[in-house]
Parts: C-alpha cells; structure tokens; sequence
C-alpha cells in the first residue's frame, strides 16, 4: 500500500462527507482501537480500497497454466501474416503498458 505523509496544511486537499451517527461512531472506536485520528483512520482505509480497486481493474493475473502459455506464445517466431486482431490487440496492450 501507497504511504501518504502527512503534509503541512498548504498541501492538503480536503473532503467533507455527511455519514449517520452510527457510522462515525464505528469509525471513531475503530480509529481508537487502531491508536489513529479519525482523519488518520479514513485516509487509511479510503486509500486501501481505492488502491485495491486500482490494481483489481489494471492488473491482469494468470494461472501458471496460462502464464507458461503466454511465454511460450511470446518466444515462437512472429506469425505471418500479422492479422488486423493481432495488430488491434497489439496497439491495445501497448497503451495499456504506456499508460496513455
């Protein structure tokens, strides 16, 4: 998980959310049980899910079965002709990897 220091108050954004009374009063006993603020508290859960949900859409994990097969797949020669799918899915994984 990503680690955020705390800044000084010119380097903050903030974030005013509304929640029931029951809500904030699990996040403050849990904060409490955890020795944390609040603020500490929210930060760090919000950040974990988020970090979880990140790598959930932009990781792709295989099975050893699947990943011997892409590295076997990848070390044959090139395949000629190169068919517009391939080409298509080429340019697609090449943005994926670039990140644009």
């Amino acid at each position: 998980m990503t680690t955020y220091a705390r800044q000084s108050e010119k380097n903050i954004s903030r974030i005013d959310l509304r929640l029931p009374p029951a809500a904030k009063k699990a996040i403050d006993q849990a904060a409490a049980l955890r020795g944390s603020s609040r603020t500490d508290f929210v930060i760090a859960a919000a950040l974990e899910k988020a970090e979880r949900i990140i790598a959930e859409r932009t990781l792709i994990q295989l099975a050893i079965q699947d990943q011997q097969m892409l590295a076997q797949v990848l070390s044959d020669p090139v395949i000629e002709p190169v068919t517009p799918f391939l080409e298509a899915l080429a340019s697609e994984y090449s943005q994926r990897v670039s990140g644009t």
